[in-house]
């Protein structure tokens, strides 16, 4: 009877970091100038939240063009407050 060999793997090369990786690196820099870009495009706040400018709409279609309106030129605002 003999006793079963025992297989030893070594890995020769030492793991590279993800956070190290030139791929992450342009992942990131992508990542980060998109970002700026999009909140660049963002409106002032005080301008959102106006009352001044807020009215009662005169009918249904007229607040559904002032919503899609407002989605439109809040978009960025809208999503950083989420």
């Amino acid at each position: 009877m003999s006793t079963p060999s025992t297989l030893t793997v070594t890995n020769q090369q030492a793991a590279q970091p993800l956070i190290n990786t030139p791929a992450f690196r342009t992942f990131f820099s992508r990542f980060s100038t998109s970002i700026r870009d999009g909140l660049s495009q963002r409106r002032p706040w005080a301008e959102l939240v106006d009352r001044n400018s807020m009215a009662r709409p005169e009918s249904l279609a007229d607040a559904l063009s002032r919503i899609r309106k407002n989605l439109a030129y809040f978009k960025v605002n809208y999503v950083a407050a989420v």
